[in-house]
């Protein structure tokens, strides 16, 4: 038998007039096994409960059907989700023991993230959880209990649903497709929703079947009377009750109770009909007949929408007996529903609320709350009420807001609790802590609201502890903002007073040394700053990094020591000891700028270690943005180590998750490295169109992503045949630099990219003047590679055979070196050299080595250019430069290379943030390109996919 909860079906009247729309739904919904959903829509008492209530009834017995009618008056984060789970026993108990957590097999993985918005209390640890880890969990949550029996979701009254559930419901539509899950919703049209644009995007879903319901015909409306009365009515009742009604399936209904008081065995005529009738008929023919004390709890229960009959005859001023006796009279005038304390109609509930006065009302939400605080009731549940006043005029009613803004926020609801906190502002406008937390929770969604709020509490604090946090947050808001310059200068005005009035104490040490370490972090986001960081930090002493704070600012002074082109040797023993800890804590900025500092000095290892160890921890919390962010990172060093195979896999995945789940459309690193790997795999056309999706505002201010985002654009118009395209945005990229005063040349080669364009163009003394530029910085910086790429570039613009010298020392220092791509360039840009000398067996086995590491690397781009080359020495291929995985995407490559590593088809799905029925089709693409007829040959392939071929 189907389980359902939440919808009352007893005593209803028969359904009439919805054949055709029950015929769409049926089959719509037929076999329940793609991920389909149904959306009823229409005003009020037009009939969308009724009509859902029919088709599940209807639905296999084998089915689990979970319901839940969201309430007028609001509800807490998630409150919806728990609602349609709480039949599964997961919202109940003891989070440590809850199903989730005990190790059961249809449970586990990612489904314990959706803990913190099953439980009451949120999560476990008492920390924020990540709203799409959340999110991410219930999906999961979802798919294990649809793979043991189709599941049904059905949510009557949508347009009330609490905004985190209805985020979640949108979440879940577009990813399942596949499972054998369905949603039935229904939603008022004339009541403006919390969320429009969810609901728009789920209406549009070609999964989602819109169903606008109609009020009836004419024929309809005799037949429900006909069903209802036992007594066929003739046309002019039928009419009148047509013209009465409008065919409203509700106010047909409430006729009918009229008829059946007044009639009697009378005949049934016109006349009986009285004009008037609408949706205060409740309060009209039923309110006015109720005693003062019936009325009373009429009003409470309407209020409460709660089974709680103690609260409620708290509220109506009387006593459970009494109480109980009003419940039995309104369910005797149809109000109320037989076996709950809920209305039958929420026409009737508001018809309760519009016949009491507004300041009575008022009053009567103020006393709920108070009841239900007073009672230990969940600060969410007296929130709901709070939320109704028009102000907070007492401090209790503060206390009560924050904690239900802590609790959703620590659901993953920070929209929620950014509501609950901008309403106990009302109450004292000035309270800093107040402004502090409702910015954090803000920072999500609003970064100007939040920023504001800061700016107001930075005003009124004199404290200088109390200055630091507030400066701290504001600098950590400001770069979800992309906007840190203000960052800065609170920064800037705040280390004065740090240096003077913070003690020697360990913790004012570390909150000390956490502002020194934010001027960094908010002054080397843009570009317009970077020189006064430098100037600021130019004679500070390393920290020894003992503690979380030493390591995070130690690891952003070897950010800036990179930027500024230090001798690479001196920095990375002050990376290193960032990273030796494993610590990657304090947002991982220490990390990441430690990382940035070893990967280009061709630390490589060390780098890969800490970043895989990040990815893993973000993929295990759900969190898609860390998760982008972190791939997007792995993608650039995998690519500096000549892995194009690895680069594409992590670069798609980072591309994927910020646009195909986050939608963040100012993002600009996945775009740019997933191009420039494009670009290396000969497809620079796609490339060119991943950067045309680049929107972020501002881009040319910030530091890191301006020059990626030009050298990604110059690559890509190179490798379209644009050199002089090519070439503009590669000096624009050097002016860019020289201009923020960042010296280090590998950050961003722009010389070493100009120096072939410029000498494919034939402008060879254009081309030296620009590597005598830098020559004084690839020196200082000192790494092999740095040397061996101002080799190449003197060689291509250098004549005769001081040029093939250059090139020769370019190949030397670059042999053995991380940089594989350049050396296989520097071999390919030598074969070519002997070749146009006549020294074709020279050239032969130049153009061999760069054929062998191109092959190594996946480097499809030179290859494109060396196998001819190699031709016209006279030398031929040993064996093909293809390898069969050279067909696989990107998407199909990161799939694949978990799935050669034993993960399990779930297991690839929740690290990828997939479905598992995509993994599935990536898999059965996979073999098909491979030739192979599973998973047993796969590690294989993978694993001989690059040999040398020259």
């Amino acid at each position: 038998m189907a389980l359902t909860s939440g919808l009352k079906s007893e005593d209803e009247p028969t359904l009439v007039g919805r054949d055709l729309e029950l015929a769409l739904i049926r089959e719509h919904l037929h076999g329940m096994g793609e991920g389909r959903a149904v959306l009823l829509r229409g005003p009020a008492g037009i009939g969308k409960t009724r009509l859902m209530q029919e088709v599940l009834t209807g639905l296999d017995a084998d089915a689990r059907v979970l319901t839940v009618k969201c309430q007028a008056s609001g509800g807490a984060a998630y409150a919806a989700v728990r609602g349609l789970f709480a039949p599964l026993g997961l919202t109940d108990g003891d989070p440590a023991r809850h199903p989730l957590l005990a190790g059961s097999a249809a449970l586990a993985g990612s489904a314990a993230l959706a803990l913190p918005a099953l439980t009451k209390d949120g999560d476990p640890d008492g920390t924020p959880a990540d709203m799409y880890g959340v999110m991410h969990g219930l999906y999961w949550l979802t798919a294990s209990l649809a793979a043991e029996r189709p599941v049904v979701l059905a949510v009557d009254d949508l347009q009330w649903c609490d905004e985190a559930s209805l985020s979640w419901l949108g979440f879940l539509l577009r990813r399942a497709e596949g499972l054998p899950v369905s949603l039935f919703l229904t939603l008022r049209t004339e009541v403006e929703p919390a969320r429009p644009d969810v609901l728009d995007e789920m209406a549009d879903a070609p999964s989602c079947l819109t169903v606008d319901v109609e009020p009836l015909t004419e024929h309809a409306v005799r037949d429900m009377l006909a069903a209802s009365l036992a007594v066929t009515p003739d046309a002019a009742v039928v009419a009148r009750c047509m013209e009465l009604t409008g065919g409203t399936p509700f106010l047909v209904q409430l006729l009918v109770r009229e008829l059946k008081g007044r009639t009697r065995d009378a005949a049934l005529d016109a006349d009986a009909l009285h004009d008037g009738l609408g949706h205060g008929t409740v309060a009209r023919f039923h309110l006015d007949r109720l005693t003062p004390e019936r009325l009373a709890v009429a009003k409470a229960l309407a209020v409460l929408e709660s089974d709680d009959i103690e609260t409620v005859a708290a509220l109506a001023g009387t006593t459970p007996g009494p109480a109980a006796g009003a419940v039995d009279a309104l369910r005797t005038a149809g109000l109320l529903y037989p076996d709950s304390l809920a209305y039958r109609h929420d026409l009737m509930r508001q018809a309760v609320l519009d016949a009491t006065p507004a300041e009575q009302r008022l009053a009567l939400r103020e006393r709920a709350a108070r009841l239900l605080n007073d009672s230990g009731h969940p600060s969410d549940q007296v929130a709901v009420q709070l939320m109704h006043l028009p102000e907070v005029p007492e401090p209790w009613m503060v206390t009560v807001l924050r904690s239900a803004a802590l609790g959703a926020e620590q659901r993953g609801a920070p929209a929620t609790a950014g509501q609950y906190l901008s309403r106990a502002l009302r109450h004292d406008l000035d309270d800093i802590e107040l402004l502090s937390a409702s910015a954090r929770v803000l920072a999500h969604s609003d970064h100007p609201t939040a920023l504001s709020r800061l700016e107001h509490a930075l005003s009124l604090a004199t404290d200088p502890r109390l200055r630091c946090r507030l400066v701290l947050q504001y600098v950590i808001t400001s770069l979800g903002a992309q906007n840190s310059l203000r960052a800065f200068e609170l920064v800037g005005e705040t280390l004065p007073m740090v240096e003077a009035e913070l003690g020697d104490a360990p913790d004012e040490q570390a909150l000390r040394t956490l502002v020194e370490a934010m001027a960094l972090v908010s002054g080397l986001d843009e570009k317009s700053t970077v020189r006064r960081v430098s100037e600021r930090f130019r004679d500070h002493t390393l920290p020894p990094g003992e503690t979380a704070e030493e390591r995070l600012l130690l690891g952003m002074l070897c950010a800036l020591g990179t930027l500024e082109g230090r001798p690479a040797a001196e920095l990375v023993p002050a990376a290193e000891r960032v990273l030796r800890v494993g610590d990657v804590s304090l947002g991982g900025w220490g990390a990441l700028g430690a990382s940035l500092t070893l990967y280009l000095a061709d630390e490589i290892r060390p780098v890969e270690l800490v970043l895989t160890t990040l990815l893993e921890h973000a993929q295990k919390r759900g969190q898609a943005w860390n998760s982008a962010l972190v791939s997007t990172t792995r993608a650039q060093v995998h690519m500096w180590a000549g892995n194009i195979a690895q680069a594409l896999s992590d670069a798609q995945l980072a591309f994927d998750l910020v646009h195909r789940d986050l939608h963040v459309k100012s993002a600009v690193g996945p775009h740019c490295t997933l191009a420039d790997v494009l670009v290396l795999r000969g497809d620079a056309r796609k490339a060119e169109e991943l950067l045309d999706l680049v929107r972020r505002p501002r881009l040319d201010q910030f530091t890191l992503e301006s020059h990626t985002y030009l050298m990604s654009r110059a690559r890509t118009r190179a490798a379209l045949g644009d050199l002089e395209g090519a070439l503009g945005h590669l000096v624009r990229c050097g002016d860019s630099l020289a201009e923020a005063g960042i010296g280090n040349p590998v950050l961003a080669p722009w010389w070493y990219d100009a120096a072939q364009v410029l000498a494919d163009l034939g402008r060879f003394g254009e081309g030296r003047d620009v590597v005598d530029r830098v020559a004084p910085a690839v020196l200082r910086w000192g790494t092999p590679r740095a040397r061996g790429m101002l080799a190449v570039s003197r060689g291509v613009l250098t004549p005769g055979d001081t040029g093939i010298d250059e090139l020769n020392e370019a190949t030397r220092l670059l042999d053995g070196s991380p940089g594989r791509l350049e050396h296989a360039r520097a071999e390919y840009l030598l074969g070519r050299r002997l070749l146009e000398r006549g020294d074709s067996e020279g050239a032969r086995e130049r153009l061999r080595r760069a054929i062998d590491i191109a092959v190594l690397c996946g480097d499809r781009q030179l290859l494109d250019q060396a196998v001819p080359a190699l031709g016209a020495a006279g030398g031929r291929l040993r064996s093909g430069t293809e390898s069969p995985t050279d067909a696989l995407s990107g998407s199909e490559r990161q799939v694949a290379e978990r799935a050669a590593a034993g993960t399990t088809n779930r297991e690839i799905a929740e690290a990828l943030f997939l479905t598992q029925r995509t993994v599935e089709f990536h898999l059965t693409s996979v073999y098909r390109k491979l030739g192979i007829r599973g998973r047993g040959e796969l590690a294989a392939v993978l694993a001989a996919e690059r040999r040398p071929v020259g």
